[in-house]
């Protein structure tokens, strides 16, 4: 990571990032139960955060074509009754369920490019860059570190993908290469981490879905190859 963007996220405040926020909803009752179903049988944080991150990057799965039309439906509450999401979406499920278990957490954002777009996918998005590519950040033994729990394990071993893994130590980000060796993601821009999932992230989201053929985009994504 550059070192100024280092530094900023070393400088943000813990104390701040444990409160209940509209979409990282961590007083929600659905969350609450979740979280304390997923951490009960670990005492430390890392370990803690560990069962969270597997639990929203397998159990919730990814879904590169969600049903949003406006704000409630990026709340993470809302995210984890519907048992899939895409990367804003996790990114802020993960944040709630850490906040409900004690742990510091925010949601951030990327810029990237994903190599694996290709084809119609490539034609229906314009290219392979995504801005405002939802991840997160999480407080640990006295430091923030950096997670992304998008693409879950069946997604990965279905397309050959590298799987994301989080040890509680260790930035746990996108992978440059699939399985193969061949190029997958390119983290082109670190953007900033908020307390919240911020309105410019869901309206370029709203935008997004409304200026490009959304229907087409859903069917082929959810088809017999897609997401992804």
């Amino acid at each position: 990571m550059h070192s100024k963007n280092g530094n900023l996220l070393q400088r943000m405040n813990p104390g701040s990032s444990m409160r209940p926020a509209f979409c990282i909803d961590s007083s929600a009752a659905n969350i609450r139960e979740r979280a304390a179903k997923l951490t009960r049988s670990h005492r430390q944080q890392c370990n803690q955060a560990r069962s969270i991150f597997d639990f929203v990057r397998d159990e919730i799965v990814y879904n590169f074509a969600p049903d949003v039309k406006e704000r409630k439906d990026f709340s993470a509450s809302h995210t984890l009754a519907m048992g899939n999401g895409f990367c804003m979406q996790k990114g802020a499920l993960f944040a709630a369920l850490c906040r409900a278990a004690g742990i510091p957490a925010r949601i951030g954002f990327q810029d990237i490019a994903d190599y694996k777009i290709v084809g119609t996918f490539f034609k229906l998005m314009g290219g392979h860059e995504l801005i405002h590519h939802g991840m997160s950040a999480v407080y640990l033994d006295g430091r923030w570190i950096r997670v992304d729990c998008t693409l879950d394990r069946s997604l990965c071993e279905r397309k050959n993908y590298r799987l994301v893994e989080f040890d509680g130590k260790s930035d746990a980000l996108l992978p440059e290469t699939d399985r193969a060796g061949k190029p997958h993601f390119n983290i082109m821009k670190q953007s900033g981490f908020y307390n919240d999932t911020p309105l410019f992230a869901i309206n370029s989201m709203l935008y997004w879905i409304k200026r490009m053929p959304y229907g087409d985009w859903r069917r082929l994504v959810h088809g017999k190859d897609g997401s992804m």
